[in-house]
């Protein structure tokens, strides 16, 4: 079914989580310090001077109300280290797939890798003992470990770069990516080629793979659970790769549109694939039980199209329109558009917060605008963010409580949410050179940039909360692509210099 206007439903999934852990509470903390806790047959009442009570009290608490909570009392302040309450409600901020990839980058590391993941910050052997010593398959092992390496890298004043890998091409490499796991590297290169590299046990990286395309190869990404890659060409191809059994990598489909290809990229839970060419159209193919691809939806009028985070919706915006629309997957998996929702500027690119609540829009000039989906299922406009001159890229954070744009006029933004949801420029950092790219590491405390000054800057979160320039990598010609590893430890750049650098950030002081 067909809506209009300021309808919605892509905050669906996320409105439900709150209902249901609504509907789990049936008394808070009360005014005689007592609560009551359901999912028992005999509910009981326990004083808020019982330790055990708490796990029960901080699942339903957010981030920055346990950090209220443990300023109260020395006896709180015990409480919520004693249930690492601080490390889980940081770790509950994140969707389900972005759960999966902090995992996964800690559960495929080794014992020296990971020891070696935390001496780069720290000198305190006892606390890297402790940490390396952790189950890592424990449920809430990775928030533990995340969080204590987040909060080392925060007190950081600046960052010590160390060149790890240096991978030389013979043409320009426009993208360049780290699977989850960080087994396999894959660049998109101007000889109109993607190469998949492998990383051996010496360290170094072997070409495994190369895709050919008949035009210049535009994006190259893999998909969150590591398996797939997918390329996009200006020779009207996208190619779909997947990884066998016995590590080789062999193309699976090969999708020929009308135009070249403007886009191509997974879905958060790696079952779709959509495709966006340069003439307004785009497909979305998904992954089927045997392993192969199947086209599953042709759509029109399309310049930007991106997943939720649930991977149940698409969103698509045309070119100087003001309306978005929002496709749903029906039951025999196929899509129909659920919603067409109006809002207040024309659209050239769009994107969704994690947890769907939010979308950016950019006009193709030098605005972009927030909307915020309200509980009657309108979109409301609830910050306008202003740069002198073309926006070029913008995007939120995985914990949803920042975004960043960077603009031709030199200048990354970034925004923070408040309490209450209102939204406030927290930062400008000026790069004096036009900024290409921006985007934040899988922590949601750094974020790195791409300008024409051949630097991509490494920016950080402190534990004040205020965001600085912690590094800065330089590459001889312009950088066109930067990006994170899964584990925020290490940033890849690609450039017109023909190389890719993998660079490890370090305590600048731990050595």
């Amino acid at each position: 079914m067909n809506g209009i206007d300021n309808s919605c439903d892509i905050a669906g999934s996320h409105s439900l989580a709150t209902r249901q852990a609504q509907s789990e509470i049936t008394t808070g903390i009360s005014a005689g310090r007592s609560i009551t806790v359901s999912g028992e047959e005999k509910k009981e009442k326990t004083s808020l001077l019982d330790l055990s009570a708490f796990p029960l009290i901080f699942r339903y608490l957010k981030l920055r109300d346990i950090r209220s909570l443990e300023q109260v009392c020395t006896y709180l302040h015990a409480a919520v280290k004693e249930n690492n309450a601080l490390a889980k409600a940081w770790y509950r901020q994140f969707f389900s797939t972005h759960q999966y990839q902090l995992r996964t980058a800690i559960t495929t590391k080794n014992d020296h890798q990971f020891r070696s993941w935390f001496e780069s910050f720290s000198n305190d052997m006892a606390l890297v003992d402790s940490l390396t010593n952790r189950k890592r398959e424990a449920v809430f092992c990775p928030a533990l470990l995340y969080f204590n390496k987040t909060n080392l890298m925060s007190e950081c004043k600046t960052f010590k770069l160390e060149t790890k890998d240096t991978i030389h091409a013979n043409a320009i490499i426009r993208t360049a990516a780290l699977s989850v796991d960080g087994r396999y590297l894959v660049t998109a290169v101007g000889d109109n080629s993607a190469m998949v590299y492998a990383q051996g046990a010496n360290g170094s990286w072997v070409i495994k793979t190369a895709i050919i395309h008949n035009d210049l190869v535009t994006s190259a990404n893999f998909s969150l659970d590591g398996r797939h890659v997918v390329t996009a060409s200006r020779g009207r191809e996208a190619k779909i790769y997947s990884l066998g059994r016995d590590e080789s990598w062999e193309t699976n489909v090969t999708v020929t549109l009308d135009s070249a290809i403007r886009s191509a990229s997974f879905s958060p839970d790696s079952q779709h694939v959509v495709i966006v060419s340069m003439e307004r159209m785009a497909q979305i193919h998904s992954l089927k039980n045997n392993g192969s691809w199947e086209l599953t939806a042709n759509l029109y009028d399309v310049r930007s199209a991106t997943f939720s985070a649930d991977s149940r919706r698409l969103v698509t915006a045309e070119r100087g329109s003001t309306e978005m629309k929002i496709h749903s997957q029906k039951s025999d998996g196929s899509w129909e558009v659920k919603n067409i929702i109006r809002l207040e500027d024309s659209i050239n690119l769009i994107s969704f917060s994690p947890e769907d609540r939010y979308v950016i829009t950019l006009n193709g000039h030098s605005k972009a605008r927030m909307y915020r989906c309200e509980t009657n299922e309108s979109w409301k406009s609830v910050v306008e963010i202003q740069h002198k001159q073309v926006i070029h890229s913008t995007t939120f954070s995985a914990d949803g409580r920042h975004v960043a744009t960077a603009s031709l006029d030199g200048i990354v933004k970034i925004y923070g949410q408040r309490a209450g949801g209102l939204w406030e420029e927290k930062t400008i950092i000026d790069h004096k050179h036009s900024v290409e790219s921006v985007t934040f590491s899988s922590d949601s405390r750094h974020l790195v940039t791409t300008c024409h000054s051949h630097t991509a800057k490494i920016i950080g979160q402190e534990a004040d909360g205020s965001w600085v320039e912690k590094a800065c990598i330089t590459h001889a010609c312009w950088i066109l692509s930067a990006t994170f590893s899964a584990d925020s430890s290490r940033v890849i750049t690609a450039g017109c210099d023909g190389t890719v650098q993998i660079t490890e950030l370090q305590r600048s002081d731990v050595y």
